[in-house]
């Protein structure tokens, strides 16, 4: 037989072919485990860094940035600190990073401080007090309500029309109302008894033919008694200048438009100053009485026209009196009041503007302004202030005084005189006959126009 070495070679395998296959299968299994060993490296690895990111953001946002705490400036007007207090420690109680602080600056000369702090834009409170006719003088220098936090459709819908009016501007709400206030009519029921009036009529042209029943003289002639607080000398008239704008309303005469000033360009202006002028003449007021309000308390005059905070100073002087308040009289079929109240604003100086508007929101809710008129009942006043909202309206019912204006407050109105003080000012003289009703114009369009071109400044003593 002869020997094939191709038969050996098929049927045993060399050593070296044997140790080739050992060789492989081991690089095999390392490259597996090497493989193995990456893939649970990268595991870990990734593992670990989702740790990481998780438990430092958690620490992060746990430790390293909290709440920033801020706190808030307000000024006010005519509340003292005790009547917002309890307000604002339930708001800090839930809102533990903000604290508010409330200062009361006094009436005389606020207007000027204020316009001349928020327009230098230099350590302005958060949240200020204004006017309801301010806005023109102060817009440019405030901070519109986000809508996030409150839009003007609800703005629309929560506060009466005056306030739309008044505080927004191309849907923008640029101030939030705490009150409603107007000139409302009051009038001391035992006078009026004894000239044989239950009450004031609601009847314009009758409530004129009363006013020379209510006149008393003595026995030389003389005015004992006044009808009511109308007259040709100011000085001694807290309101003239209301009662002849509201005679004005009344009248239906259109005090601006949006680019002029309109008051005496139509006979409806002139009709209203010669009203005025006519019941001045049978008032019985004159000049030797004392202010409207004084002399009302003491019963020297048995009818003024006032807004709701004068009835803090009427009862101071006379608790005893017998105080009747309505709304003002009206010409059938229609009716129309002058709106005078203040509101709430956020510079646009403001270091924290998001959380002044949100303290505002949380302000004029149903809870807290209830809360705000209690303090101030607690606080010894006769009335507090008449609610802005007009789902409150029934709560007036429950409070003295209160129903006059909160009837009075769906038809008030007011127009944007920007400086109420001046503007007043310029009716005094118009009523004292010494300039006409066209050169007062003359003069409101001046203050408007300079307000509009940033170049007015607050006369000294505003």
């Amino acid at each position: 037989m002869v020997y094939d070495s191709t038969m050996e070679n098929e049927n045993i395998p060399s050593a070296f072919t044997e140790n080739i296959i050992n060789n492989q299968n081991i690089e095999k299994k390392r490259k597996r485990l090497y493989i193995i060993f990456i893939v649970i490296f990268a595991l870990i690895i990734i593992i670990g860094v989702f740790a990481f990111l998780y438990i430092g953001g958690y620490i992060k946002q746990k430790t390293v940035v909290p709440n920033k705490h801020i706190t808030l400036t307000m000024w006010g007007i005519r509340q003292p600190q005790s009547v917002y207090q309890s307000v604002i420690n339930e708001y800090e109680k839930a809102n533990p990073n903000v604290t508010i602080q409330y200062t009361q600056i006094p009436d005389k000369y606020y207007l000027s401080t204020l316009f001349n702090k928020v327009r230098s834009g230099v350590a302005v409170p958060d949240i200020i007090t204004i006017g309801n006719t301010y806005l023109p003088l102060f817009q440019n220098y405030l901070t519109p309500a986000p809508q996030n936090i409150i839009n003007f459709e609800t703005f629309k819908k929560e506060f009466y029309p005056t306030a739309v009016s008044d505080l927004t501007n191309n849907r923008q709400i640029y101030g939030l109302p705490l009150e409603y206030d107007g000139l409302a009519l009051m009038y001391n029921k035992q006078e009026l008894t004894a000239a044989g009036f239950s009450r004031p009529s609601e009847n314009f042209n009758t409530f004129v033919s009363q006013i020379p029943k209510l006149v008393v003289k003595n026995k030389n002639g003389q005015v004992t008694q006044a009808a009511i607080d109308i007259g040709t000398n100011t000085s001694n008239i807290y309101n003239a200048s209301n009662i002849l704008t509201y005679l004005m309303f009344l009248s239906g005469t259109q005090m601006t438009t949006s680019h002029s000033v309109t008051f005496a360009n139509s006979a409806s202006g002139t009709d209203a100053l010669n009203v005025y002028n006519n019941i001045a003449k049978i008032s019985g007021w004159n000049s030797i009485f004392p202010s409207a309000v004084y002399a009302f308390a003491k019963g020297d005059v048995a009818m003024i026209f006032a807004p709701s905070w004068q009835i803090q100073n009427i009862l101071n002087i006379n608790p005893s009196l017998s105080l009747g308040v309505e709304e003002p009289p009206q010409i059938p079929g229609k009716s129309v009041n002058l709106s005078l109240y203040f509101a709430k604003a956020v510079p646009r100086g403001a270091l924290h503007p998001n959380s002044a508007w949100k303290f505002l929101v949380y302000l004029s809710s149903k809870n807290s302004l209830l809360m705000l008129f209690k303090n101030e009942l607690s606080a010894g006043e006769k009335m507090g202030e008449t609610f802005p909202r007009i789902d409150m309206a029934n709560l007036a019912l429950n409070y003295p005084y209160m129903q006059a204006f909160t009837g009075m407050a769906p038809t008030s109105k007011s127009w944007h005189i920007g400086d109420y003080i001046a503007v007043s000012n310029i009716f005094d003289q118009v009523i004292e006959g010494k300039i006409t009703l066209v050169q007062a114009q003359s003069e409101v369009l001046s203050i408007l126009v300079k307000i509009a071109n940033g170049t007015y400044s607050i006369p000294p003593g505003e």
